[in-house]
């Protein structure tokens, strides 16, 4: 089945609106989808009456960063509209990342790279900005030639404007996810950067926490790589979905949409909300 479950819209790091995601949709005959920006979920309710004129199968979702060594995100599906603790916590997210971007451009205005607050907020009106919008601009200054070099050489971890990011603990954000009757699911397994055993432990730690799946399908992975993660997310009864990852021109590599065998596409939509399967459609 051509389906969708891990990309992103201009309310976060994405350069495509949720209409033209939608758009988009339809013409690759994708026919389950899910937006998942970061620590937002501006664009749902505009993403899920979108997809139902256009009779794609729609899946509340979110992507939160955690607290981590290298890259850790977990994916929240079918969290009920009505829940305001997610809402509230993502806010406060919202407001800790504006404060690092503060942080970040006056770093870089002291290195008399001249990008003010309000520039970037003007420049990209979604509700979850970052360093990929600081790079943007960055690079249409004139003050790098590409995203790639803003980051490496002043945003990114090894960068002289760095400034790390404030996250919710995985056990912080999984038990977000669940307080909203969502479905928490491991993103992208290999940015943890384990070994194999490594993996296991760390996904069965997190299990212990409450995470019902891991991203096994991601659009990079090679056969061998998803065959791995399949044989963990069966060793430790988890949910296995995936995702493109799609972000537009942020990611020009990645195209929107990935096959995924029906019965994994099944199980996945089975295990949300009822009152969502009901009415044959995903929040």
């Amino acid at each position: 089945m051509f389906v969708d479950f891990h990309c992103h819209s201009d309310h976060s790091d994405g350069t495509n609106s949720v209409a033209g995601i939608i758009e988009e949709s339809l013409e690759k005959r994708i026919t389950a989808l899910s937006i998942t920006d970061h620590d937002t979920l501006a664009g749902q309710v505009e993403a899920s009456e979108l997809s139902s004129q256009m009779g794609i199968r729609y899946v509340r979702g979110v992507e939160i960063s955690c607290d981590f060594h290298e890259t850790l995100d977990i994916l929240g599906y079918g969290m009920i509209p009505s829940a305001t603790s997610i809402e509230n916590q993502l806010k406060e997210v919202r407001l800790k990342r504006d404060l690092r971007n503060t942080r970040i451009l006056s770093r870089l205005r002291s290195l008399g790279v001249r990008i003010t607050d309000e520039e970037l907020e003007y420049s990209f009106p979604g509700e979850s900005l970052g360093r990929p919008h600081i790079a943007n601009l960055i690079v249409k200054k004139g003050y790098a030639d590409s995203i790639e070099e803003a980051f490496s050489q002043f945003i990114g971890r090894e960068g002289i404007a760095y400034v790390e990011k404030e996250k919710l603990s995985i056990k912080a954000a999984i038990e977000l996810i669940l307080s909203a009757e969502g479905i928490p699911v491991l993103a992208h397994p290999l940015s943890m950067m384990l070994d194999h055993d490594q993996t296991v432990e760390m996904i069965r730690t997190m299990k212990s926490y409450g995470l019902k799946g891991t991203e096994v399908f991601y659009k990079t992975y090679d056969i061998e790589t998803r065959n791995e993660l399949l044989e963990i997310s069966k060793e430790l009864d988890l949910l296995a979905t995936g995702g493109s990852d799609y972000h537009g021109e942020h990611k020009k590599n990645l195209e929107l949409g990935i096959e995924i065998p029906d019965n994994f596409v099944s199980s996945f939509l089975e295990s949300l909300p009822t009152n969502d399967r009901l009415d044959d459609q995903y929040f």
